[in-house]
């Protein structure tokens, strides 16, 4: 047995415990001392301080290093110590001394007479058992001091702090430490050991919320703690790391095959744990991260979820749901997440939300972070909810602002989301704007991230497209250099909505394609938005089929999860689609159903009854649009919403009640229904008027043109016949054919009232010939389904206007194209020769220009696929053999070609 120096560090680096040498000088007539507290709380270094100031006190100090099992074996490694003046005989490491009960009477006859000059100090990590502890204290001659005495006190972590770092640390930050730490003196020597080499608030909070991760101090805690654990206790600390607080009994039910009160008796003695509420215990937060880390790495991240998931679901069982709201959060289990909310928000008044809304289930577990949830937690609350809160979580704002500008950003930050979905968007955007300021001053880079994303769709809101644009690609920059996915996929997302406003499709899509694989990895109920962009991207290119199947999937994805607002824009989504498709009826009812689920979502309500008021004004249901019109501007003036275009001023546009599509497949609308001719007679004049611009048409060529083959007589007949079945099918209350709103006569000649009629062909002449700009070019490829009547190929009076058609919107598009190469836009170029290949893909020269573009942009590797399929399709398709040409214009390009 040995005398060991102190083990940690040197006595000096220790404030003085005069608090504790007042204790241990109490009673002079006490004659044992018991000094029980787990490794790191200064037992050793307490007694080595206290002797150095009274060292006539020091009598025999022994330390013991192997296990004594007997009275005898003990009494034989103290040496003798003369009775006539006072001296004090110190054991340290008394955990090693295990003795049975007959051996534990012996040890305590013959404490009980030690002479009154005699003090016995007894230092280790726990109780030795069958001590009359009590006993000896209530009669005076015994002193126990414990591991809550030995602690620090805020008052001399704060004089250690300042001693050691030598700079005034923030009064709510020395808190801070003494809290993270339970007043734990190994534990805030080693971090006045190693000062932070920060200069901000930001950074310094960071360095003291991830010191559980500091070297020496985890090689402290294995050599001390983990590697002196059983293997059934090291499992069972990775276990109940998972919990917050440890409520026996409910630990007990839950981990049924484990003695949960003897394996919590077995640790309670570790710095790790400390009272709260008549004796419950509680990990401390360093060390809870230290554990809940170990746990993932020993036992795996995705079985830690799965057990979160359990224990969120074992809660719920108990109705302990703000306990299993943030289990689920921790697995990850949005819908989990979504359930609890909603049994919440029926049984507790809204001030019991402030829990939540206040930081509380960030501090829950090192997985969590406000940058995290808060995508996801603000659309999971109650609108009405959340409303109730505002004025208290404005008190709390102003309560932190002065004493902590990290709690500060995060609060401003929830206002700024609860007032969005209130519908108050600039309060909305000046909360965002005070929560990145300040997040920037502490230099909170994810507050920052975040901040800028939300801020960035806030102005895509007011229309203000160009901010919104910079702001996205600022975050966007950050999420991806720091790994904030869930920043990362809300910044793709509202880049691409601005790009698909713009009209640059391509790039759209590509962004969004991006969010969606994002979500996919970090936020499952999010995906629905990048989903409705995709439909939307579809739905500008006029595939109709593909936009609804995307917001179909979108639906299917926010019913999953059952978050209102979700649905709202799932539905709104498919309703545009509908329209799209003509069926207005039903995308009339959808958006109706869209409209409630963004009941108390102001905002969004506005938006959605904007184009509730278009698809009314579709059918010609002018008094419904003009009541909703009315109402609305009421809101819109009254919010302030002065951005939602077309509803200051204007009356509503009543919209052709006849609809036709030429190009592509022939579609005809009429009041917003699609319907279909039944006489071909009938549809042939149609098309033949509708196709042929302003021209008037005599009798005579009109049946020169139908009815070639028929004698005059009948052919007149069938002309008057398919004339009047047309007529009426248009407009089915005309009384006489001559009044026709859209066939009328002159008395010699027929012609076709293009003013009154919505034409596709007519769109596409008209958009021909304006100047170029993306938004331009994205309306015309749209337009452009298709060849003129392409299901008419052998109309002999089609053929010329067909490929004189084809010709313009080629001959425009290059126009266009040289437009862009001459002023260096070659994104735009690139899609625009895209679209010429789609259209001529017989063409070498749109290749090899789409080629040089694409090598110039860097797109190498896409050049090549152009070339090959260039190759590939002129030989199979022409007889022509352009490899050598598309080898040397891709020569000076180095490939690695996939296996």
């Amino acid at each position: 047995m040995d005398q060991f120096p102190a083990k940690l560090y040197p006595d000096e680096h220790l404030i003085p415990r005069k608090r504790l040498y007042s204790l241990l000088l109490t009673r002079p007539s006490k004659r044992i001392v018991m000094l029980t507290a787990g490794a790191g709380y200064g037992k050793t270094t307490l007694l080595k301080s206290f002797f150095h100031q009274f060292p006539d006190l020091l009598g025999n100090w022994i330390t013991l290093t192997e296990p004594v099992f007997t009275f005898d074996q003990l009494m034989n490694l103290l040496p003798f110590c003369p009775n006539k003046r006072p001296s004090w005989i110190v054991i340290d490491q008394t955990e090693q001394i295990q003795l049975d009960s007959q051996e534990t009477l012996k040890l305590v006859s013959w404490i009980e007479k030690l002479p009154p000059t005699k003090t016995l100090v007894l230092s280790g990590r726990k109780n030795l058992e069958g001590f009359p502890a009590s006993r000896w204290k209530l009669q005076g001659t015994g002193l126990i001091i414990n591991k809550e005495m030995l602690a620090f006190t805020r008052k001399e972590t704060e004089e250690m702090l300042k001693e050691s770092l030598h700079t005034k640390i923030p009064g709510n930050f020395t808190h801070y430490i003494f809290t993270l730490f339970d007043g734990w003196p190994a534990g805030i020597a080693f971090f006045c050991n190693e000062p932070p080499d920060v200069n901000s608030y930001y950074h310094f909070k960071c360095h003291v919320d991830s010191f559980y991760t500091n070297k020496d101090l985890v090689q402290y805690l294995f050599t001390e703690i983990v590697n002196k654990l059983p293997e059934h206790l090291l499992a069972f600390m990775l276990n109940i790391s998972l919990f917050c607080k440890l409520d026996k009994e409910l630990l007990q039910e839950y981990f049924v095959d484990t003695p949960v009160s003897d394996y919590l008796n077995d640790v309670e003695h570790i710095q790790l744990f400390f009272s709260e509420n008549e004796g419950q215990l509680k990990l401390t937060r360093l060390f809870r991260k230290f554990f809940y880390d170990l746990a993932q790495k020993k036992i795996g991240s995705k079985t830690i979820r799965a057990r979160n998931c359990e224990i969120a679901l074992f809660y719920r069982k108990k109705f302990r749901f703000i306990e299993a709201l943030s289990h689920a959060f921790a697995a990850n289990e949005d819908q989990l997440v979504i359930e609890f909310i909603g049994d919440m928000a029926e049984r507790y008044e809204p001030k019991e939300f402030l829990l939540i809304l206040d930081g509380w289930l960030e501090q829950f577990s090192p997985a969590l972070h406000l940058y995290r949830l808060s995508f996801f937690l603000f659309r999971c609350l109650p609108v009405s909810l959340t409303a109730s809160l505002l004025e208290h979580l404005e008190n709390i704002a102003l309560y932190y602002k002065e004493k902590d500008l990290l709690a500060y950003t995060d609060v401003c930050h929830r206002l700024a989301t609860i007032n969005f979905y209130q519908g108050d968007l600039i309060k909305s955007i000046n909360y965002y704007k005070t929560s990145l300021e300040t997040a920037k001053s502490t230099d909170n880079v994810p507050m920052i991230a975040l901040n800028t994303s939300l801020l960035a769709q806030m102005y895509r809101f007011i229309r203000e497209n160009d901010t919104s644009l910079k702001l996205s690609r600022q975050a966007l920059a950050t999420a991806e250099t720091r790994g904030f996915k869930q920043v990362q996929m809300h910044a793709l997302w509202n880049m691409s909505e601005l790009l698909l406003d713009e009209g640059n499709l391509d790039t759209a899509r590509r962004l969004a394609e991006q969010s969606l694989d994002v979500s996919r990895e970090c936020d499952e109920a999010s995906i629905i938005y990048p989903m409705c962009t995709m439909s939307r991207y579809f739905r500008k290119r006029g595939d109709i089929k593909k936009a609804l199947d995307w917001a179909g999937r979108a639906l299917e994805n926010a019913r999953l999860f059952n978050i209102a607002g979700d649905m709202g824009w799932a539905k709104a989504e498919i309703a545009m689609c509908l329209r799209a498709a003509g069926q207005l009826k039903e995308a009339e009812q959808m958006l109706e159903k869209s409209k409630e689920s963004f009941s108390g979502f102001q905002y969004m309500s506005c938006l959605v009854q904007k184009r509730l008021v278009t698809i009314l004004c579709d059918q010609q249901k002018y008094d419904d649009a003009t009541h909703l019109d009315k109402k609305l501007r009421n809101i819109i003036r009254k919010s302030g919403y002065t951005w939602i275009k077309g509803y200051e001023a204007g009356e509503i546009e009543r919209h052709p009640s006849l609809k036709i599509q030429l190009l592509g497949p022939l579609s005809i609308f009429i009041n917003g229904e699609k319907t279909h001719i039944k006489r071909k007679s009938s549809l042939r004049l149609l098309l033949l008027l509708a196709s042929s611009g302003k021209r008037r048409w005599s009798s005579d060529e009109l049946i020169g043109l139908l009815f070639p083959d028929e004698t005059e007589e009948a052919a007149t007949n069938q002309l008057y016949v398919a004339l009047s079945v047309l007529r009426k099918f248009l407009e089915p209350d005309l009384v006489k054919g001559r009044s026709s709103t859209f066939i009328p006569y002159d008395g010699s000649h027929y012609y076709f009232e293009f003013d009154k009629v919505d034409i596709d062909l007519e769109r596409l002449q008209y958009l021909l010939n304006k100047s170029y700009s993306p938004k331009v070019f994205s309306e015309t490829v749209s337009v452009y389904k298709g060849e003129l009547l392409k299901e008419y190929l052998y109309e002999e009076w089609l053929i010329e206007k067909r490929e004189d058609i084809r010709n313009q919107y080629l001959s425009t598009l290059s126009k266009w194209l040289a437009e862009c190469e001459r002023n260096r836009k070659l994104q735009d170029a690139a899609r625009i020769l895209e679209t010429m290949i789609k259209l001529d893909s017989y063409e070498e020269k749109y290749y090899v220009r789409y080629i040089k573009v694409l090598k110039v942009l860097g797109e190498v590797r896409k050049a090549r696929i152009i070339a090959d399929k260039a190759i590939e399709v002129l030989k199979n398709e022409v007889g022509i053999d352009i490899s050598n040409k598309m080898d040397n214009l891709l020569k000076d390009v180095y490939i690695v070609r996939s296996q």
